[in-house]
């Protein structure tokens, strides 16, 4: 039996292929999508912080809470923020000024360190695959699944809002 060589190239290839199509649950890093947009060119000079200015100030649904201008200034250190559950439980979040989280989710208690990302809007939980991003608002913190999701782009699903 002979292998043509386009059959033959499909044969090195599908392995590289494949290998490409792994999963990447922290999503994509900032730079990998910049350069991915613009073609393979590297980010422009002026960074993230400058990027993070032109996302819309807001989500989409009027009723939710706005993204903080000052993220650092915007975001209670010293108070827990919580989502309510359907079976009347909450699930909770608290940012400490030492720079460790806990997170309690579905009944289990996840702790770790964060840290700002350089827009001053957002922060990484370290140690979570699943929505690591925290986008900061006025009186309630956003979980994003990576940096590349628009500020637009939140839901009441995933805002955590200060315990009254």
């Amino acid at each position: 039996m002979r292998i043509t060589p386009v059959a033959f190239a499909f044969v090195l290839a599908a392995p590289l292929v494949l290998a490409a199509c792994g999963e990447r649950p922290e999503g994509e890093s900032a730079d990998d999508f910049a350069a991915r947009v613009n073609g393979g060119a590297a980010p422009a000079e002026e960074g993230v912080a400058s990027e993070a200015k032109k996302q819309p100030d807001g989500p989409r649904d009027p009723s939710l809470p706005r993204v903080a201008a000052d993220g650092r200034k915007a975001l209670q250190q010293a108070a827990t923020y919580t989502q309510p559950n359907a079976d009347g439980s909450a699930d909770s979040l608290a940012i400490r000024q030492d720079g460790t989280y806990t997170l309690v989710e579905d009944g289990r208690t996840t702790t770790g360190e964060w840290q700002w990302l350089p827009d001053g809007k957002r922060l990484r939980l370290e140690g979570l695959v699943r929505q690591p991003i925290v986008l900061v608002a006025d009186g309630a913190l956003y979980r994003m699944q990576n940096e590349n999701v628009p500020f637009d782009d939140v839901t009441p699903d995933r805002a955590y809002r200060l315990a009254q």
